[in-house]
């Protein structure tokens, strides 16, 4: 088995054909095919179903997209194995966009800052379902997502929580009235708000089902709703950072009642890391700091 073959294989699973890995590769149509029928001689399977132009994997293909994404990123990390532990290469993450901003961002520059030439990829876990999938998928060494993981991780994957933060309600500037102290469920009801679409079943949304809010604009787009508050829409439910972002703007910015936390955390496959992905988990470990969130 060839390096070049199995980049051939994923170049084909990620365009859908061989023509199309063919340009991304920038080699001929002909290289790739010839790597994809050398690599389905030596597994003796076949790996992708050919319909017309176009390749979808078979059952063995999609089988082998884990091992190959490991190999490959093993193989490109092998020459700096020795200065992992200085340095460090380059670390592959995904991670929920609502969780970036948090305790996460704070490890991620804790991380960066102790070694200078190290490298983080972030990519985008779009479904919080999606954890295992993108872990056997190779996708990335570790996901950062809230806690507790939905739907349960099996018990071949660990959960390292790294931090939390609370929810604070943010009034725009010109509200003529705003709670001196901490505002309830029942007092927020009352008055117009920008929410977020709904998500995972978290305490803060099994609290708005309890006591429904009056929806001025719900939005899709997380980063709109600190805009739309300070433009006058409504208050709106924001984590400490944006809550201080908010308040600099001249927003009145007040604590829940009762309080709302939310916790995050990294999940990894113990057995699959590379000596760069086990030395931030073990920065992770000893790091004691909780970050802000959204």
């Amino acid at each position: 088995m060839e390096l070049h073959q199995l980049r051939a294989f994923l170049g084909v699973r990620d365009t859908g054909s061989a023509t199309a890995a063919a340009a991304r590769l920038g080699v001929r149509q002909s290289t790739v095919s010839a790597a994809i029928r050398a690599l389905e001689q030596e597994l003796a399977a076949q790996l992708f179903h050919r319909v017309g132009r176009g390749m979808s994997p078979t059952p063995a293909g999609h089988a082998l997209v884990g091992p190959a994404r490991r190999i490959l990123r093993d193989c490109g990390q092998a020459g700096e194995t020795l200065a992992a532990a200085r340095r460090g290469g380059q670390l592959e993450l995904a991670a929920l966009s609502t969780v970036v901003s948090g305790p996460f961002s704070s490890l991620v520059s804790t991380w960066l800052g102790a070694a200078p030439g190290r490298a983080v990829r972030v990519r985008d876990l779009d479904r919080e379902d999606a954890v295992a999938e993108v872990l056997i998928g190779g996708t990335a060494e570790i996901v950062c997502t809230r806690l507790p993981v939905s739907p349960p991780v099996d018990g071949a994957l660990t959960v390292l929580p790294i931090g939390s933060w609370g929810w604070r309600v943010a009034f725009p500037p010109n509200s003529e009235t705003v709670p001196e102290g901490a505002v309830t469920m029942r007092e927020l009801s009352a008055v117009p708000t920008v929410l977020v679409a709904a998500g995972r079943n978290s305490s803060l949304e099994r609290a708005t089902a309890r006591t429904p809010l009056s929806a001025a604009v719900v939005a899709d787009q997380r980063e709109a709703r600190t805009s739309l508050m300070l433009a006058g829409v409504g208050a709106t439910i924001v984590g400490p950072r944006l809550a201080v972002d908010a308040a600099a703007a001249g927003a009145h910015v007040r604590p829940l009642d009762p309080p709302f936390t939310q916790s995050v955390g990294l999940v990894f496959d113990p057995a699959r890391l590379s000596p760069v992905a086990r030395g931030f988990i073990a920065a992770a470990g000893d790091s004691d700091e909780g970050g802000a969130g959204g």
